[in-house]
């Protein structure tokens, strides 16, 4: 109860002194020219009311910082309500006044703003005819009122006219400025282009058949199975004999017969690698991968092992053995066989057999068909056949003999990707059944003029025997040279205006002038000219240390 007493005592003081003080701007006009300075501490502020020396009573002290508090917290609060009635006054203020005013656009200024958005728009394409027709009609944006008396309009145009040259300089110098801005960028293309990643999970193999024991057991399946090709074709070899070394190479029928059984009989047991998976028809080609697959995972140690590894294999008594009974590639035998001539031959005794079968049953169909005469059985076997038929070549009149060969065994194409199994396209094809692929396809409708003529022919001479280009690129060029002779006119016509503007025998035009003004030149020859021209060689490189040995004159 004292303490609520002593409490509304000191209220009451504190209200006795705020009435006894001056006015709360008064006295803080006062203290800030007294002292100049304001005390803060903490979300509360304490203003001096009067200059005090440094010697103060403490009980003095302890009322002042009591009424200092208040007066403080009487000042914050007339301070909001001074703030509050400014706002109030302010929105009062415009909504008495109503909305402000628009600026309205000069002309000229919506004529630039017109100007500055056609150019960014339509670059380099528009001129003062084209910008003020679309002016005058509406068309840009903003719109301005265009006057329609003939002297405004006058006027009003030269002044439209200064305002393009304006526009036109200001975003000249904005173009200029961002493309040169542009070209100092230094570009940082490894922080750029950073590619595409993404993060692939990896799942490790925790299967058997992965494992360690698996894989030996697969490496020694596949040298058993190597070794059982091996034995296999050495049995072939021994039940069904070579007459001789290549004996299919003579063709006759019964080196034939022999060759498709024996490919036939090791065909139908050949087996299949398991560890990496492969299928060689050669057994030297099977052994070699086995062996090696062994060699690298069981028995290399280090780079050095490694690098040993294919002499060693080169060097193996079993290995070279079977190398030397391997049977030769298509690439070695095919070149032979077209080189003597065979246009219906293939590198496969069993293919080859069929042909020959069919070729059998052609003579007997002849041999009943004539009852019984030689000539007609002759001539109807295909190597009597008569012309060839312009059609032997799909797609291409092509009627000469002898151009056509034999259907080659040499595989092509790609073991993987996405041009795996893709079939060759019609020239690829026509292109590996011809012997020789020649132009003659396109020797043909030459330009009737006979300079002209000339060119296409030695064109077509010198392409022929070309090996940098691709022969659908040799067609291309012939064709198109061949195309622009028939467009053109005449060499004589060419000719005769050279003749008129490159004179041969030229004099100054002061000297025609004076000692030959009404001749007239013309081109001539010197005996024996054409003969010297074309014997004349001609030095391929100034630099030639040696120049080329020539007959002196007599």
């Amino acid at each position: 109860m004292q303490q609520i007493m002593s409490c509304s005592a000191r209220a009451s003081a504190v209200l006795r002194a705020l009435r006894a003080a001056p006015p709360v701007t008064a006295r803080l006009s006062r203290h800030c020219r007294q002292d100049g300075q304001l005390s803060t501490g903490g979300n509360l502020r304490a203003f001096s009311t009067s200059a005090q020396p440094e010697s103060v009573d403490p009980q003095a002290t302890s009322q002042q910082s009591r009424s200092v508090y208040g007066a403080s917290f009487v000042m914050d609060t007339s301070r909001m309500q001074r703030r509050q009635k400014e706002i109030e006054q302010v929105a009062f203020a415009k909504d008495s006044a109503g909305p402000p005013p628009t600026e309205e656009k000069t002309n000229e200024v919506a004529t630039k703003e017109q100007l500055a958005k056609l150019f960014r728009e339509l670059p380099g394409h528009v001129s003062t005819t084209i910008a003020w027709q679309w002016h005058v009609q509406g068309k840009l944006k903003p719109t301005v009122d265009v006057p329609r008396k003939k002297d405004e309009l006058e006027e009003w145009r030269n002044t439209f006219l200064d305002i393009y040259r304006e526009t036109f300089d200001e975003y000249r110098r904005f173009r200029r400025s961002e493309v040169s801005r542009r070209r100092r960028t230094r570009r940082n293309f490894a922080v750029n282009n950073m590619g595409f990643k993404e993060a692939f999970e990896s799942y490790e193999v925790n299967t058997e058949e992965f494992g360690d024991e698996h894989r030996q057991k697969s490496i020694v399946e596949d040298c058993w199975k190597a070794e059982y090709y091996e034995l296999l074709h050495r049995k072939a070899r021994e039940d069904i004999p070579e007459r001789e070394h290549l004996a299919a190479r003579t063709d006759r029928m019964a080196d034939i017969v022999a060759g498709a059984l024996r490919a036939h009989y090791t065909e139908q047991n050949r087996p299949v690698l398991t560890h990496e998976l492969a299928d060689y028809e050669n057994p030297y080609m099977m052994k070699h991968s086995a062996m090696e697959r062994l060699l690298q995972e069981r028995c290399v140690r280090n780079r050095l092992d490694e690098r040993c590894l294919p002499r060693l294999m080169e060097r193996m008594p079993s290995m070279a053995k079977v190398r030397t009974q391997a049977q030769l590639p298509p690439e070695v035998l095919e070149p032979l066989a077209a080189f003597r001539g065979d246009v219906r031959w293939h590198f496969d005794e069993r293919e080859r057999l069929s042909q020959k079968l069919e070729a059998v049953s052609t003579a007997f169909d002849a041999l009943e068909q004539s009852g019984g005469d030689a000539a007609a059985v002759a001539a109807s076997l295909p190597e009597n056949s008569g012309p060839p038929s312009p059609d032997q070549v799909p797609g291409v009149y092509h009627p000469w003999r002898n151009h056509v060969g034999f259907q080659t065994a040499v595989p092509r194409g790609t073991a993987g990707g996405i041009n795996f199994g893709k079939p060759d396209s019609n020239l690829d094809e026509q292109i590996l059944r011809l012997r020789y692929p020649t132009l003659q396809r396109v020797a043909h409708t030459l330009p009737a003029d006979p300079k002209w003529r000339a060119q296409v022919s030695r064109t077509i001479q010198v392409l022929e025997r070309s090996k940098h280009w691709d022969y659908a690129s040799k067609l291309n060029a012939i064709n198109m040279m061949k195309e622009v002779y028939d467009s053109m006119k005449s060499s004589d016509t060419y000719t005769r205006e050279l003749d008129k503007k490159l004179v041969v025998n030229r004099v100054p035009s002061h000297l025609k002038r004076k000692y030959a003004a009404d001749k007239e030149y013309i081109k001539t020859f010197p005996r024996k000219f054409r003969p010297r021209k074309s014997m004349t060689w001609y030095r391929p490189s100034l630099t030639t240390p040696k120049p080329k040995i020539t007959k002196p004159k007599k």
